[in-house]
């Protein structure tokens, strides 16, 4: 059957809540502003300014709130008009936001765990916020805690908006162990593999492409950015796609993304990247490449020869200088280590250097060829014939794509979010990356812009660089690939700690390597040992390494990392001392813990810092101002931080030293306005104090005052620098500056995957050149293989009403919506004709078995043809456990109760999607 979406009138949307919502859902707004009108006295109208929270693309908000007398609530959010980030408009989740603020399921008091109750059980008391103090001191003391045996859990709001105070904290009190919830999902798994070939990482998605001048757009494996939703790449897509662009979207079902393309490509699950390899090989065998930039701007003109072993090496002189022949000749050259030029020798002659040495060239007696010729004999064997085997798409059809991206300048293939799929996800993020690349669409009008904030870090660090100077406050002033080589090196060397212990992620990934089992090369902020250290498995120099202690910050890894039992188990160990959770509503995750700490929601707080405007393009300046104050006894994250650190160390002086030294925030004024700020706030006075010093040290940066600046900010909401045409005119990369990669050049050869290959990861995830990584969802069978009769491949996906936290789904207009397209949100989809086969009709209850794993969930079948027939799919924003999320408990399908525990060897990212299902009726 085909997917009807049903027009959602008023009138509609009332009655389809009416059964679990209805108009009751509308009121706490509603009902606060009709009461607002019913006192006496005039209302008074307020306008403030915030960021959205309810995900990762951080939309510019107005928020407008009515008040009269005492009384003040939020009426309306809606997108800042002044913002060119997300250009005035936000979606559904950001509208409704200010029904968080009112949820009455909200946490509104710390609680402390009801004695003789267990964890997993929402059984709790609540207390006071001496009482929570108390409580966790004398659990620390009485269970001798030490300060390497606590972890650290952060949500991607608390690396957006906190890592500034949570990563000063974990140095501050010798706590090397952060898990952040983002890392395994999406900035390691997907972002690192563009990042790898741009330059261009740091902890949230730092392209945002140009959709609206794009002549093609190419959808791979991504829905998120425009159909789950991100509205600064919405507002430019809509835009792209008004004037005139060709959308392609491969997708094994007809995603929000695909319905609004030309033509959907309902490719099999997780073979894009065969699909991309032969579109690579079709370009550059084809001649659809830009070759002035890739001569000049990238590293395909170094040359290369293979060592005995077979495996590629760089031609450097003694120095580490790449070699490269001058076009037309076999003369060599020697270029900088660490440039964006190539036209230039390290003698300063100017010379073109070419993307094919000469036939049979030889250096010292190494036969040597060019990178872009060790790629295409790297991709000789990917024709479009291969992959249509494993993809299910005709060669024909992979050959067109190829021709008409390279033709149909300017082109964007989509970046993509979403890492956690398939073992080759992070190889697929990287060919994307070089198909873009191959067409010189980097950093450019039509083509990937690189984030105003970031390319402003880059130009002042690589001016540091070239001065000869440190580079100070880290946090703030790294970029790319020199602030991940920051973040790695931080954690994984004991000696950053007094008492002496890397991670146990790292000496976790050491003792498997030393026993010859399978390890991650790069277990950055990840779990991967996470059990292992609470179960007393991890050895570290001959002694135990315990995780005895747990503060989760904004993340539910309960019910977003796989399966639900790893989390659930080792939450509730017994070598697990204590559990302390901040969050805003009761996460699955908050039933585990020992202590839950309220945190204010995002629309009653002034935040601690003013930011760069996200993945603008446009340099602007933001932050939050609470539009009302908090309604219940919630406290600021830094504070609760602050005193976190008296209770575990008492060292806060050196809790202060580090947000100095690693973000700037200068120490002394953060103190002298703390003594200021302790008088005014009862809460939050921590937070106030380091809010005044970032607006004082960001105003002079500009050359405005304080006042100024909090002037703009008040009214305008965005304090705009620069625009996007104006910044890639004078700091373009890499056409006018370096990119933060080793070479400093756009690497289609990976010296970050060189450097895992060397020290003896030999899997096909770490080639440094681009390569086919295979993937097994069967064990001993092929992807193109017939399925049994009731055997399905997986995929899932992102709610455009639910974001990444979920607990959003507890809003009730949004819980609202999702009731009036239950069997699309909720249900299970698959074909009608492997439906009819299996005796499966419309709606019917049915059980799902994971054939890897013997996992097993139900659902009901929403049938429809939008969608591979040998295929199914699930959105991931539903089955929440926890009773106390009173709208979406109990709700549809929990994939990760379908997911079990697959990491890849890079950094530990999950194979989410890496087995097939068994589905039959219930």
């Amino acid at each position: 059957m085909g997917w009807k979406i049903p027009r959602l009138s008023r009138r509609s949307f009332l009655k389809a809540s009416a059964g679990g919502a209805g108009v009751g859902l509308l009121s706490p707004v509603a009902g606060l502003v009709s009461q607002a009108a019913s006192e006496d006295g005039e209302v008074e109208t307020e306008i403030t300014h915030s960021i959205c929270n309810f995900c990762s693309s951080l939309c510019n908000l107005k928020v407008k709130t009515e008040k009269r007398g005492a009384s003040k609530r939020i009426v309306k959010l809606a997108g800042n008009p002044d913002s060119t980030l997300n250009r005035g408009k936000i979606c559904a989740r950001g509208q409704s936001g200010l029904r968080q603020i009112y949820d009455t399921d909200r946490i509104k008091t710390p609680l402390i765990r009801v004695e003789g109750s267990k964890r997993g059980e929402y059984k709790f008391r609540a207390a006071s916020w001496e009482e929570a103090w108390d409580y966790i001191a004398q659990k620390k003391t009485n269970a001798d805690i030490k300060n390497w045996e606590w972890t650290m859990v952060g949500g991607w709001t608390s690396c957006v908006f906190y890592m500034n105070w949570a990563v000063p904290f974990a140095m501050a009190n010798g706590i090397p162990n952060i898990i952040a919830s983002p890392m395994q999902h999406c900035v390691t798994t997907g972002h690192l593999g563009t990042d790898s070939v741009t330059g261009n990482f740091n902890i949230h998605d730092e392209i945002l492409p140009d959709f609206d001048n794009a002549r093609y757009i190419l959808f791979v494996a991504n829905n998120a950015s425009i159909g789950a939703v991100s509205t600064c790449r919405m507002v430019r897509f809509a835009q792209g796609r008004k004037n005139g662009a060709k959308v392609v979207a491969l997708d094994p079902r007809r995603s929000e993304t695909a319905a609004k393309a030309d033509e959907w490509i309902a490719i099999r699950p997780g073979t894009d990247l065969p699909f991309l390899l032969a579109m690579m090989r079709v370009m550059m065998e084809e001649g659809y490449y830009d070759a002035p930039f890739l001569k000049r701007h990238t590293n395909m003109p170094f040359l290369l020869y293979r060592d005995d072993a077979g495996e590629w090496q760089p031609l450097v002189d003694d120095e580490g200088r790449p070699q490269v022949v001058m076009e037309g000749t076999r003369e060599l050259r020697t270029l900088k280590k660490f440039s964006n030029d190539n036209r230039t020798d390290i003698e300063g002659r100017t010379f073109c250097p070419d993307l094919k040495a000469p036939e049979g060239l030889q250096v010292d007696g190494k036969a040597v060829q060019t990178v872009f010729q060790a790629q295409l004999e790297e991709l000789h064997e990917y024709t479009p014939e291969w992959a249509a085997v494993s993809t299910g798409i005709k060669a024909e059809t992979i050959e067109r794509i190829a021709r008409e991206f390279g033709t149909s300048r300017p082109a964007i293939i989509d970046p993509g979010w979403h890492g956690a799929r398939f073992g080759n996800i992070m190889m697929l993020r990287r060919v994307q990356a070089m198909i873009q690349a191959l067409t010189g669409g980097i950093d450019t009008i039509g083509g990937w812009i690189q984030a105003a904030e970031y390319r402003h870090k880059a130009k002042e660090m690589f001016k540091a660089y070239d001065a000869g100077h440190e580079i100070a406050a880290p946090m703030a002033n790294l970029a790319g690939m020199h602030f991940a080589k920051m973040v790695i090196g931080a954690v994984s060397k004991g000696e950053n700690f007094s008492h002496g212990k890397p991670g146990w992620t790292w000496a976790w990934a050491a003792q498997q390597k030393e026993a010859g089992e399978q390890s991650i090369a790069l277990p950055v902020m990840t779990d991967t040992g996470f059990r292992e250290s609470i179960e007393g498995k991890v050895n570290f120099n001959g002694e135990p390494y315990l995780t005895r202690a747990t503060i989760i910050n904004a993340a539910n890894p309960v019910r977003h990392y796989y399966p639900d039992t790893y989390w659930k188990e080792c939450l509730s160990h017994e070598n697990m001392e204590l559990v302390v959770v901040i969050d805003v509503l009761p996460s699955d995750t908050a039933a585990y813990a020992d202590v839950i700490l309220p945190n204010t929601t995002y629309l009653e707080r002034d935040e601690p810092a003013v930011y760069g405007n996200g993945v603008n393009q446009d340099l602007a300046l933001t932050t939050r101002y609470a539009a009302i104050d908090p309604l219940y006894d919630t406290e600021e994250t830094p504070d609760m931080l602050y005193k976190l650190t008296e209770i575990i160390s008492g060292e806060t002086e050196s809790f202060l030293d580090w947000i100095e030294t690693l973000t700037g925030l200068s120490k002394l004024p953060v103190k002298a306005h703390w003594e200021e700020t302790r008088q005014i706030h009862k809460k939050g006075s921590f937070l106030a104090a380091c809010r005044r010093v970032a607006f004082e040290q960001a105003a002079k940066k500009i050359h405005k005052s304080a006042a100024e600046l909090d002037h703009t900010l008040r009214t305008r909401g965005v304090y705009h620098e620069e625009d996007k045409v104006r910044l890639i005119e004078h700091a373009g990369m890499p056409r006018k500056m370096p990119v933060p990669t080793d070479s400093g050049r756009i690497e289609f050869f990976s010296g970050l995957m060189y450097s895992l290959r060397s020290a003896g990861r030999t899997e096909p995830n770490f080639s440094p050149l681009a390569t086919n990584v295979p993937i097994s969802c069967r064990t001993g069978r092929n992807m193109h293989e017939p399925l049994a009769e009731d055997e399905f491949y997986f995929t899932y996906g992102k709610t455009p009403t639910v974001s990444h936290g979920s607990t959003n789904s507890n809003n009730p207009v949004l819980a609202a919506i999702n009731r009036f397209k239950n069997d699309i949100y909720k249900h299970v989809w698959i074909h009608p004709e492997r439906a009819e086969a299996l005796g499966i009709g419309q709606g019917e209850r049915i059980i799902l078995s994971n054939s890897l794993s013997g996992q097993r969930a139900e659902g009901n079948a929403y049938l429809t043809r939008l969608i591979r027939p040998d295929t199914l799919f699930i959105y991931s924003s539903f089955g929440v456990e926890n009773p106390a999320l009173t709208q979406i408990q109990g709700e549809g399908t929990a994939t990760n109760k379908l997911i079990p525990y697959q990491v890849e060897p890079v950094v530990a990212g999950f194979k989410s999607q890496e087995f097939t299902l068994r589905v039959q009726k219930a």
